[in-house]
């Protein structure tokens, strides 16, 4: 392999940084938690419903547990495309007090129901947080040590 010459290293090297500039500040202007906040409102809504169907209908399988709290993280995350741990958390918040009412109101607190509230909280995280590409993680990590 023939080594590049001082001069197409140092122009790919702006072209790499100019990139993940981009994509860091693409992403700051996304966000929303207002929106994401939003998003997981109406996916409450959404998942109990699906949750209230399912059990209505006799379909008990303890995995449909997670139905709502998936359902609000992905609303989350499309309305209000968050990226930091902050809000996600907070998304992860309304996902777990979400199955934890759902749960002692229709399971009659039943153990392996009850089992289910602490890991929505994690299912919810999971589905609201953005999954970003290379170049925003670069960016973001080019803005933690200060060289954006």
């Amino acid at each position: 392999m023939a080594r590049k010459g001082k001069g197409e290293s140092e122009s790919y090297r702006k072209f790499i940084d100019e990139q993940a500039k981009q994509a860091y500040e693409d992403l700051v202007k996304n966000q929303s938690p207002k929106k994401a906040f939003l998003g997981a409102l109406l996916g409450v809504f959404l998942g109990l419903a699906l949750l209230i169907l399912f059990v209505w209908n006799g379909l008990v399988f303890y995995w449909m547990l997670f139905v709502p709290a998936a359902v609000i993280g992905y609303l989350a995350c499309k309305f209000g495309k968050i990226y930091e741990s902050k809000y996600a958390n907070m998304v992860g918040v309304i996902g777990l007090l979400t199955n934890g009412i759902a749960v002692m109101t229709l399971y009659n607190f039943e153990a392996l129901a009850l089992s289910s509230i602490p890991i929505s909280f994690f299912v919810t995280r999971y589905f609201a947080k953005l999954k970003l590409t290379e170049a925003q993680e670069k960016g973001i990590w080019r803005k933690e040590i200060g060289q954006l």
